[in-house]
């Protein structure tokens, strides 16, 4: 059974009657909610937050399992690596936990899973797959004590968050040993052409943060495996894209979306698609001493 002390609020300055991060209960999930902005302290990286900008994952709740992942076979494999690699480690933080897809199969193998997201939907969903333990709040803001897990997974999280190294350092404060990511190890062509597209358009690509295979030029992770290299289903790809399934397209009016994806499926319906799926880890020490580092 897990005892996790919920950490107050640490702030530069109080607003007028602040509700200070309150902890109540709706159909199982904790909620950390504040109904004030707060100015956090973020000189670890020289700036001040006024403000944090989120988009919601709440529209796509019920189709994210559907629309993202690898085939059945490579997550079963990615499956058994992390849990190789997590073996030693009691306690796991699984920052923007969603619907659960790592957190689920890891508590079933009796790991001590906690999960935290922003989004309720998805938090519905993981209730709904039967995940425990899940909080809602902020990377940005994780309501624990230092040191509360030995170890997180990160996964395709920091590149939606802009202020991308205070998530990461809120990741490191509540974690003692390893923080861990899978990532996607060959780049993908209908993304880039997507983002090319875009342009052409008149919009710009609506990446905020750093992708958590972007870190590895940042921080040289301790452990690097390969887990499996597998067929893209082109055709699927094209008809999620055409769905507007993916957050970089959100903000895409539908009639534009609609013409990009018109001009991808000329490019590349009938090609051979393959991608790698990889697993990184990092001390949590050396991406300590990576967000110490002042820019230069």
């Amino acid at each position: 059974m897990l005892n996790l002390e919920v950490k107050e609020p640490r702030l530069i300055f109080q607003l007028p009657r602040p509700r200070v991060c309150c902890v109540s209960k709706v159909e199982g999930i904790h909620l950390f909610e504040s109904a004030n902005k707060y100015k956090l302290d973020l000189k670890h990286i020289g700036s001040e937050l006024p403000r944090l900008k989120r988009i919601s994952f709440d529209s796509v709740a019920q189709v994210f399992d559907k629309t993202r992942g690898p085939p059945e076979h490579v997550r079963r494999q990615l499956l058994v690596d992390l849990r190789r690699e997590l073996m030693e480690y009691k306690t796991i933080l699984d920052a923007g936990v969603g619907t659960g897809r790592f957190a689920k199969p890891l508590q079933d193998k009796k790991f001590e899973v906690v999960g935290i997201d922003l989004s309720p939907k998805m938090l519905g969903v993981a209730k709904g797959k039967g995940v425990a333990n899940l909080f809602r709040g902020d990377l940005c803001f994780i309501p624990f004590k230092d040191s509360s897990f030995e170890a997180a997974i990160c996964n395709a999280v920091l590149h939606l968050i802009p202020e991308w190294k205070m998530a990461l350092q809120e990741i490191c404060r509540v974690t003692t040993d390893i923080m861990v990511s899978t990532i996607h190890e060959r780049a993908n062509p209908m993304r880039e052409t997507y983002t090319c597209l875009l342009k052409k358009y008149g919009y710009e690509d609506s990446r905020r943060g750093k992708p958590e295979h972007d870190l590895e030029n940042l921080v040289a992770p301790s452990k690097r495996i390969h887990v499996a290299t597998y067929r893209v289903d082109i055709e699927q790809s094209l008809a999620h894209m055409s769905q507007r399934a993916f957050s970089y397209q959100w903000r895409i009016p539908q009639r534009v979306n609609n013409q990009i994806v018109s001009e991808l499926r000329k490019q590349f319906s009938g090609r051979p698609g393959r991608q790698g799926l990889g697993i990184l880890i990092w001390n949590v020490d050396d991406l300590k001493a990576y967000l110490r580092k002042r820019p230069s």
